[in-house]
């Protein structure tokens, strides 16, 4: 198991290498959202989730041993596991509402994009579950990576293994704050990142020890989160006249003198 968590690991270093990436923030603006490099990129990293994929039983049968189901380590598991999309957009969205109240445009901000991130690596590995009805590990015994039932994964929990909606959210949280903290110049921010997506990876790796998600279905759910936050960002600071910001940021939350909450919004 120790040597498959290191192969999950080294297989994340596109991942890691995409945010790093993020963090040139002089050049200039991309004009379209997508662009035909991250088609390039999305491939290189489909590439690897196959590559990945051949060892998905081998890791999933070794995550399994009774020395990696300790009562311990499945508790510690169970409850990293709800630290997922439901929980961070709440969380996000709390966050935003705090930075509008408190006039924070600094906490809106961050909190905005990192929910928008969220949202869309969310929703896009939705469309792709749906349609791909990947079966869980469990279901088969840990045995076939390879059983597809297409398009049961909109009706079927057990047909939604990938990719991971868990960590796809987490890494889509670890970039956006990696990300901002580096526009603000926080000193910081080297020993941070690493802090930050470090716990972001638990989440997928929890679901690999409780028997719900192969490996490739949390590498492909690391990129999507990266991916995710990365473009939100960096779009959003590139064109930050964009529907998104120029909406929500310019929504206002205060409280009237007999105690209620007040919402104001300019579209200037």
């Amino acid at each position: 198991m120790r040597h498959a968590v290191r192969l999950i690991l080294a297989l994340l270093l596109p991942a890691s290498a995409l945010a790093a990436q993020s963090l040139d923030t002089t050049s200039r603006g991309d004009k379209t959202f997508l662009t035909k490099r991250d088609l390039a990129i999305s491939g290189l990293a489909l590439g690897a989730t196959a590559l990945l994929s051949i060892w998905d039983d081998d890791i999933a049968i070794a995550s399994q041993k009774s020395k990696w189901q300790d009562s311990s380590l499945t508790t510690f598991a169970t409850r990293v596991s709800k630290v997922q999309e439901t929980t961070l957009t709440v969380s996000g969205i709390l966050v935003y509402g705090i930075g509008r109240l408190t006039k924070s445009k600094t906490t809106a901000d961050v909190a905005l994009h990192a929910t928008e991130s969220i949202v869309l690596a969310s929703v896009a590995s939705q469309l792709i579950r749906g349609p791909l009805g990947r079966t869980r590990p469990h279901v088969t015994a840990d045995l076939d990576q390879y059983d597809f039932d297409p398009f049961k994964g909109f009706a079927h929990f057990e047909n939604r293994a990938f990719p991971s909606i868990h960590t796809s959210s987490s890494m889509a949280v670890a970039t956006v704050l990696t990300m901002e903290m580096h526009r603000r110049n926080v000193r910081a921010t080297p020993y941070l990142a690493p802090l930050l997506f470090g716990a972001a990876t638990l989440p997928g790796l929890s679901r690999i020890q409780l028997n719900q998600h192969w490996a490739s279905d949390i590498f492909a759910g690391a990129f999507m989160g990266v991916f995710a936050g990365y473009k939100v960002t960096k779009y959003s600071h590139d064109h930050p006249t964009n529907w998104f910001d120029r909406k929500l940021l310019n929504v206002s939350l205060s409280q009237a003198p007999d105690g209620r909450m007040v919402v104001a919004f300019s579209p200037w």
